[in-house]
């Protein structure tokens, strides 16, 4: 799997204390490792590596945000415009 990353080390560093998933505690720091590390291209296979994902679902659109090389935040502005990875849990600002 290759490394579809590129966003910039500054908002990597923003992004990387954010809490992703709350049904199992999985930060956007051990996203962006199963992106890097674990060579991760999918949520599911985010999921298999961090288990986030697995639970309610409602931070899929979050993954998917950082699949994509966005920051993990959703809402409107220059980077977000209307991501289309908005899931039905999500409760994204640019919906």
């Amino acid at each position: 799997m290759a490394i579809i990353l590129d966003m910039s080390a500054q908002v990597r560093t923003k992004s990387a204390d954010t809490l992703i998933c709350h049904c199992y505690q999985v930060s956007a720091s051990s996203v962006l490792k199963a992106i890097d590390e674990g060579d991760a291209e999918t949520i599911e296979e985010v999921t298999q590596l961090t288990a986030a994902g697995s639970g309610c679902g409602s931070c899929q659109c979050r993954i998917q945000r950082l699949l994509a090389g966005l920051p993990s935040e959703c809402g409107p502005c220059a980077l977000c415009p209307g991501c289309g990875h908005i899931k039905t849990l999500c409760h994204c600002e640019a919906a």
